[in-house]
C-alpha cells in the first residue's frame, strides 16, 4: 500500500510501564544481548512472566531505549548514558526523557502521540478521550482500529500518568508507574485534567534538549513553534506560553540560544547549542 503508515496499538500486553522495568531491561540487554527478550529463557533472566517480558521490550522501544540497527535491535546511546549515570531512573531528568520519547513516538506509541500532540482538551472524561482518539486514529491510520485495543491503550495511558487509580480489577495492575510522579495528569472523580507540572522538576537542560530536537532541521524557530503544536513544549509538557518564555530567557542568558523579540519577530536562534545527545551528556556530567 502506497499510503500505508506505521502505527502500534496495544503493544504493552495491558501492562503500564512499571517501576524498575527500565533498569531491569537495560541490565538484561547489556548482560545477555538484546535478543534475550525473544528467547525462552527471557522470563527467567528478567524474573517476570512471558507477557511482562514482551511488555518490558515494548516500553524500552517506545521510550527510545531500544532501537533498530539494521536487522537487529541495540541499546540507544541515550540508554547507555542514563544506565551509566542514573541506572535506577531516580532523576526527574531521566523520567522526563522517557516521557518525551513516548509522547513523540507516533509509530510505536501511537495513542500516546495522539494524546499529547493532537488531543487539545485540558479536562475530559475517559469517554471523551476514547471518542477523540478513535477519530484521530482513523484520520492517521486510514481505517478503524479495534475498539478493545484502543480502550486498553487509553486505560494504560491514564494509569501511567495518574497514579494507577483507573479502577482495574487486578491489584497487580495498580502498581504505580514511575511517570506518575511527573504530575502532568490529575484525576478528580471521573474527570482527568492536563496540568503544567511543578517547574522545580524541569531543569533548563531539559528544555534545551527539546529545543535542540526541534532545531535538528531548522536554522531558526518562532517562539510560537517552540510553545505550541506537535512535539512542542506546550504539547509534551503542558507548558504555558509564559513558562516557555521564562525558559527561553534563561537559556538566552546562559548563551545557548538568542531570543529576538524586536519588531514583533519573536524568533529563536541557536548560539551555542549541541545536538540532543550532547545536551544529555552535559546534563549527567554536570
Amino acid at each position: 500500500m502506497e499510503n500505508k503508515v506505521n502505527y502500534k496499538i496495544k503493544g504493552h500486553e495491558k501492562f503500564p510501564l512499571r517501576e524498575g522495568w527500565m533498569n531491569k531491561g537495560i541490565s538484561a540487554a547489556k548482560e545477555n544481548g538484546t535478543h534475550i527478550f525473544l528467547e525462552d529463557r527471557g522470563p527467567d533472566v528478567l524474573g517476570v512472566g512471558t507477557n511482562m517480558v514482551k511488555s518490558i521490550r515494548y516500553w524500552m522501544q517506545a521510550c527510545g531505549m531500544l532501537i533498530k540497527d539494521g536487522n537487529k535491535e541495540i541499546l540507544s546511546d541515550m540508554a547507555e548514558i542514563i544506565f551509566e549515570k542514573d541506572p535506577y531512573f531516580e532523576d526527574f531528568f531521566s523520567l522526563w526523557l522517557l516521557h518525551s520519547n513516548i509522547a513523540k513516538n507516533i509509530e510505536q506509541a501511537t495513542v500516546w502521540y495522539m494524546f499529547f500532540n493532537k488531543f487539545k482538551a485540558d479536562s475530559f472524561s475517559k469517554a471523551d478521550l476514547h471518542e477523540k482518539m478513535k477519530q484521530e486514529l482513523f484520520h492517521y491510520v486510514g481505517q478503524n482500529v479495534t475498539e478493545s485495543s484502543l480502550r486498553d491503550d487509553i486505560d494504560v495511558l491514564l494509569n501511567m500518568y495518574s497514579k494507577g487509580e483507573i479502577g482495574n480489577e487486578d491489584p497487580e495492575d495498580k502498581i504505580v508507574s514511575p511517570l506518575s510522579v511527573l504530575g502532568i495528569l490529575k484525576k478528580e472523580d471521573e474527570i482527568f485534567y492536563k496540568v503544567q507540572p511543578d517547574l522545580r522538576k524541569i531543569d533548563d537542560e531539559l528544555v534545551l534538549y527539546e529545543i535542540s530536537c526541534l532545531f535538528e532541521n531548522e536554522k531558526s524557530l518562532s517562539i510560537e513553534r517552540i510553545a505550541t503544536g506537535e512535539r512542542s513544549l506546550g504539547a509534551i509538557y503542558h507548558m504555558t506560553m509564559v513558562t516557555v518564555n521564562k525558559y527561553l530567557d534563561d537559556l538566552d542568558s546562559l548563551g545557548y540560544i538568542r531570543v529576538d523579540r524586536t519588531a514583533g519577530l519573536d524568533m529563536v536562534y541557536p548560539s551555542n547549542m549541541k545536538e540532543p545527545i550532547g545536551v544529555i551528556k552535559d546534563y549527567y556530567n554536570k
